[in-house]
């Protein structure tokens, strides 16, 4: 795929089935939310909660009002990576963005940096195309309104008549 761009990666450790789940990855999406900026502990930029695939019953603390209170209050953008493709959960729906997989969830946090670039490089070819046509449209639009306008020696041509019909009577300078 390429190379990504580094992370620093902050882990929560918490129950991901049972009884203790829900209360436990709620704890832990305040927890990084109440992490002060320029602390000691880096406040996260982005919360991936993640946990593999499993039963119904296995994955059920995800679907409990105080995890999904939780990941719809967060500050903190948040994916949801709970179960595989065909697994959904209530975390989803309350979440930022729904990855199928833990692994999709990581893809999409971070970039490869070759493709970021290119992306990059694609919006400045948009960008360079479309001021492009801007310039090309107001020069049109500046040429239309100018032949629109009389051409100066039509404006000067009626006072040089006035002017040569003034003069006439004048006697000629000896």
């Amino acid at each position: 795929l390429g190379d990504r761009f580094p992370r620093h990666v902050l882990i929560w450790p918490v129950a991901v089935q049972g009884a203790a789940c829900a209360p436990e990855v709620a704890r832990a999406i305040q927890g990084f939310n109440a992490l002060p900026e320029g602390g000691a502990i880096p406040r996260p930029d982005l919360l991936i909660v993640a946990r593999g695939g499993g039963s119904l019953e296995d994955l059920w603390g995800f679907n409990e009002e105080i995890v999904v209170r939780a990941a719809a209050a967060s500050h903190i953008p948040l994916i949801s990576a709970v179960g595989h493709e065909t697994d959904t959960t209530l975390i989803d729906h309350a979440a930022d963005r729904r990855a199928p997989t833990p692994t999709a969830a990581a893809e999409m946090a971070v970039p490869v940096r070759i493709e970021l670039i290119a992306a990059l490089d694609g919006l400045e070819a948009r960008r360079s195309a479309a001021l492009g046509r801007l310039l090309s449209q107001r020069r049109q639009r500046l040429a239309d309104l100018a032949r629109a306008l009389p051409r100066p020696e039509t404006l000067l041509n009626f006072a040089a008549q006035r002017l040569d019909r003034a003069a006439d009577p004048l006697p000629a300078a000896p």
